[in-house]
């Protein structure tokens, strides 16, 4: 039951922390087209329909399918995070209507976020739970670990909405960054898993004092890509993207206001 309740919180977390971010943001900038539903729907059928051609991916690319597939939805997702961000600085600095784009960056970002997470939960709980007879144990963990998950969400979601609109937008806009380089970290991560980049000797080992399977550790690592144990091409990937996602932003958000002036 243990290992269900963390291996679900780890993936309920991740896309909680990304819709909370999107809903968060959206508030601030008052777009009020729907966007949840749609994106709930993707999720589910895209989760659906990864976990059944599982299989199939498993044996692309000489049998690497599945890191390469899950590497490239989490780089597409920080893509996706960072290019909303930038739109939705633009509209609260500019105070006026955004294209269309908006709705489909939001659809896509919490979409894919949800495919991503969903499948990982659906191919445990089929794995574990029907195929290895241990079902009630794994719905009772997932549950608990679905639930913490949730309710971790749903309270940084109140927490941020209590802020004034100018503050939630630039905090968000922060969030949204170190998520993005965090995912960008994890997709690193996975392509040294499938030898397509090479393995190094870790820096350092801080599971003795935040283990990755712990509360902080999950959360950190939804949040940030928290790596106990990183590789030098890891930590510099990761401050890499930090350095040019924030960049691309603040570039953005400038030129568009140095516009306006105009």
């Amino acid at each position: 039951m243990i290992s269900a309740v963390i291996i679900v919180l780890r993936e309920v977390l991740e896309a909680m922390l990304v819709v909370c971010i999107l809903l968060t943001s959206t508030t601030a900038i008052r777009w009020q087209r729907p966007w949840l539903l749609p994106s709930v729907v993707v999720g589910i059928v895209g989760a659906f329909l990864y976990a059944y051609f599982l299989d199939a991916i498993s044996q692309m690319f000489d049998g690497l399918g599945q890191e390469i597939v899950n590497a490239v939805l989490l780089m597409l997702i920080a893509v996706l995070l960072v290019a909303y961000t930038v739109l939705a600085l633009r509209r609260f600095r500019a105070h006026g209507n955004a294209s269309a784009w908006l709705n489909c960056l939001l659809i896509g970002t919490a979409g894919l976020s949800m495919v991503r997470e969903g499948a990982e939960i659906y191919i445990y709980v089929y794995a574990f739970g029907f195929a290895a007879d241990g079902l009630n144990s794994v719905l009772s963990g997932s549950a608990i670990g679905a639930g913490i998950g949730v309710s971790l969400g749903t309270f940084i979601y109140f927490g941020l909405q209590a802020l004034l609109p100018a503050t939630r937008i630039w905090l968000t806009s922060v969030f949204a960054v170190l998520m993005a380089s965090g995912l960008i970290g994890q997709a690193t991560n996975l392509l040294i898993q499938a030898d397509l980049l090479p393995s190094q000797l870790p820096l350092w080992d801080t599971s003795s004092f935040i283990m990755e399977s712990s509360l902080i550790g999950e959360f950190l690592q939804a949040m940030l890509g928290y790596e106990a144990n990183p590789t030098p091409l890891q930590l510099w990937v990761h401050l890499a993207a930090i350095a040019m996602l924030s960049a691309v932003v603040i570039y953005s958000y400038l030129t568009r206001a140095g516009g306006e002036r105009a």
